[in-house]
């Protein structure tokens, strides 16, 4: 055998020596022999359909346990950014949270087997974000929110700062006048609701307000922070669920000011 040979044969038997493909209720269940950071198995399912095609379908707890880890799909960036994933994929997923191939021929089983596999990993590494990129989502989610909910003569503008200081995300300005209307602040965490507090606390007279939008879902600030930032008068509009009354609140302490 040549070392081509050798090598095929070696890694064939890693990958391939460890499946394992078991009849259930709804189809067929595979094991890959593949260890995921929490130590579970990545398995999925072959679930054959009436016209005898079939399609491929994880055990569906890769979503929750994505959300439980913080993966907000609420948030339309962050579920924008998942369905995108799994579309290059060739996945989806729908309101039962099953992550799922369309119906394939049984000869395009192996190709849209590895899709999955890949689908789950990718979705798996989303509940690995790091702060910065958790922080960066929360702010793009901010500036979502608003657009298109701001007073006409008002537009959204990236702050200016430099990468170690804990300025605002973004400014609201009046393009007509170069006027600052006010400094945004995406608090998803007790830093960034303290930057904004010295912020506001270090304004002068006739300067534009500061405002924070704190994110108090699953206790990203915690209560003892939000207490003293209420208790010194920082205006706040408050995130907590799917709705939009903080974009409300946001355009209120605008016009108020404006």
């Amino acid at each position: 055998m040549t070392a081509v040979d050798n090598i095929t044969s070696a890694v064939r038997s890693a990958l391939c020596g460890t499946l394992e493909v078991t009849p259930v209720p709804a189809g067929y269940a595979v094991n890959t022999g593949f260890r995921l950071p929490d130590g579970d198995v990545l398995s999925f399912f072959v679930v054959p359909e009436e016209d005898g095609r079939f399609r491929v379908e994880d055990d569906g707890t890769t979503l929750p346990n994505a959300v439980a880890a913080g993966l907000d799909l609420n948030s339309p960036v962050r579920d924008g950014l998942l369905r995108g994933i799994l579309a290059q994929e060739g996945i989806r997923y729908d309101d039962d949270f099953l992550l799922r191939s369309a119906p394939v021929e049984e000869s395009q089983l192996g190709q849209t087997a590895l899709k999955l596999v890949s689908a789950l990993i990718r979705t798996r590494d989303l509940s690995l974000l790091s702060r910065e990129n958790v922080a960066a989502s929360f702010a793009d989610d901010v500036r979502q929110g608003l657009e298109g909910r701001l007073p006409a003569e008002l537009v959204i503008e990236e702050a200016i700062r430099a990468a170690d200081t804990g300025g605002p995300d973004f400014v609201l300005r009046n393009p007509r006048t170069g006027i600052r209307a006010a400094s945004i602040y995406a608090a998803n965490g007790d830093l960034k609701l303290m930057d904004a507090l010295v912020d506001f606390q270090a304004r002068g007279a006739g300067d534009s307000p500061v405002i924070a939008v704190v994110d108090r879902r699953r206790g990203r600030v915690s209560e003892r922070r939000f207490n003293t930032a209420t208790n010194r008068g920082l205006p706040m509009a408050v995130v907590d669920g799917s709705d939009t009354d903080w974009v409300r609140r946001v355009t209120q302490i605008v016009a108020q000011t404006h």
